[in-house]
């Protein structure tokens, strides 16, 4: 068997992840940068998810839009359009910056766009993975890049705040505009045909969205799973929000304290990761997803109660944790359960319903603490993510779903649900 980090994916694999691992490396310091740019130039979390909430809302609302034409065309080379749109946008806000114009409106426009090319792309990623490696590999996979997504995020948090705290926002958003070049160049190395195994539909794109949500409606399992996660993602949403304000006004510490905060879910996501196999050698699928989002919540319930610097940082590096244990089994089985005909469509569609009210959570982030402060706001969001994690135990076929392998798992919703099946 290869080993976690071996070659053994192949090297089209390796272009693309090591292409996507310098693209988040440039967000994390992105983000860090609008975080730090924005508060020292208003001083106010609102305006932050006036930003960051229309933004998100985009990004949802398109993934909808895009799935199908990710089930059309090729995965590489929309990937490839999502990166070079992404560039041009980020280098206006890195001119922004440059010279020192802070623009809301403007500021908000690009945001918006780089949120369309960002749901073009995760149209598009999740059906060209099962593409460059083989079926059996997929929880391989699935895990380096988990992994290597998160190490991307561990040296942008680490970068982002420390070029941030000695030499401005400038380096950073520098940074995240031309990883979005270099991460093109990677995925333009990739030799393996990444189109979809079907032709173009004479029904149309609405036929195309519509057999979409019908199909999920249709399928308890996959339905109630998106539910459930919307809500959980509701609840999560505002720490996009609560760091920097954690790091900047609660805490009053340097940038570098608000990046190290980021890079330790990272690094905790790096050790999940890793340790997934391990762990599923003594618990089910279904207990290690349980445990996983439970342990998510906790943690940040904890946050505000912990004392000096070091605290927070582990207290998020077990909320890491937890997200890899969470997202890679659920990623890996939904990849080998569904059809390649259908993974952009339906992916893009998950997508839409795991995330649909999260930016609700981002933009009542600011009017929320204001009224509930800091403190009772993250405890009333982690206790939350812990009181719908036990509703995944009722989801249909659920343990059923979770326990499937690479050699049944093709078959699987024909036999869980016999009157159904894929297909326009």
């Amino acid at each position: 068997m290869a080993g976690f980090f071996s070659t053994a994916l192949g090297r089209d694999f390796w272009n693309f992840r090591l292409g996507q691992l310098i693209s988040v490396l440039g967000d994390a310091c992105g983000s860090i940068a609008l975080a730090w740019w924005v508060l020292d130039r208003t001083g106010s979390a609102a305006e932050m998810s006036s930003i960051l909430a229309p933004a998100a809302f985009v990004r949802v609302f398109l993934l909808p839009v895009f799935g199908p034409i990710a089930d059309l065309y090729s995965r590489r080379m929309l990937i490839l359009v999502a990166d070079f749109w992404r560039f041009v946008f980020a280098a206006v806000i890195l001119g922004m910056v440059w010279l020192d114009y802070y623009s809301f409106p403007l500021l908000l426009l690009c945001y918006l766009c780089l949120s369309a090319g960002s749901a073009l792309f995760q149209a598009s990623v999740g059906g060209i993975i099962p593409k460059l490696v083989q079926r059996h590999e997929l929880q391989l996979a699935s895990q380096q890049s988990q992994a290597l997504n998160s190490i991307g995020s561990v040296a942008g948090g680490i970068v982002g705040g420390i070029v941030v705290s000695f030499a401005g926002v400038k380096g950073a958003f520098l940074i995240d505009a031309f990883s979005f070049l270099l991460a093109a160049g990677f995925t333009a190395a990739i030799r393996a045909d990444t189109r979809p195994t079907r032709g173009a539909s004479s029904k149309g794109w609405q036929h195309e969205v519509s057999g979409g949500f019908r199909l999920i409606r249709s399928v308890p399992l996959l339905f109630w799973l998106c539910i459930i996660a919307m809500f959980m993602n509701l609840c999560l949403a505002p720490l996009a929000i609560v760091l920097p304000v954690l790091a900047k006004e609660a805490r009053a510490m340097p940038a570098w304290f608000l990046g190290g905060l980021e890079s330790s879910i990272s690094l905790g996501a790096i050790l999940g990761a890793v340790s997934l196999g391990y762990v599923r050698r003594f618990l089910s699928g279904r207990g290690v997803l349980v445990i996983a989002i439970s342990m998510m919540g906790f943690g940040i319930s904890l946050l505000p109660w912990v004392p000096n610097a070091f605290l927070p940082l582990t207290v998020l590096f077990w909320v890491g944790i937890g997200s890899s244990w969470a997202n890679i089994p659920i990623g890996t089985q939904v990849s080998l359960t569904v059809p390649d005909a259908y993974r952009g469509r339906l992916g893009s569609i998950m997508g839409f319903l795991c995330n649909g009210i999260a930016p609700l959570g981002i933009a009542l982030s600011g009017l929320l603490m204001a009224s509930l402060g800091l403190t009772t706001f993250l405890v009333c969001m982690g206790l939350s993510v812990v009181a719908l994690t036990f509703l995944i135990l009722f989801i249909p076929k659920m343990k059923e779903f979770m326990e499937v392998g690479p050699g049944e798992a093709e078959g699987f919703f024909a036999r869980a649900y016999p009157n159904r099946k894929f297909g326009d």
